[in-house]
């Protein structure tokens, strides 16, 4: 056990801590990441959000009917 005290030396210990820790740091970043990307994926659409994506814009919607709208109520 006194060899392997001597053999590791507690400054080459503390040099090497800080990168350590920046890689396990980014590690961590990567993996939850790839994670998160993987459950937005895998999450399914709520009936709502389909028929919304079903449907065209609200404002194509609005720009094809204002034009008749008017003219109708023009007439009444």
């Amino acid at each position: 056990m006194e060899n392997l005290r001597e053999a590791i030396d507690r400054p080459a210990i503390r040099e090497m801590a800080p990168k350590a820790g920046v890689a396990a740091v980014v590690l961590v970043a990567v993996i939850a990441g790839v994670g998160f990307l993987i459950y937005k994926r895998r999450r399914r659409q709520t009936l709502m959000q389909r028929v919304q994506d079903a449907l065209p814009e609200m404002d194509d919607l609005r720009a094809t009917l204002k034009r008749p709208l008017r003219r109708a109520v023009k007439i009444l």
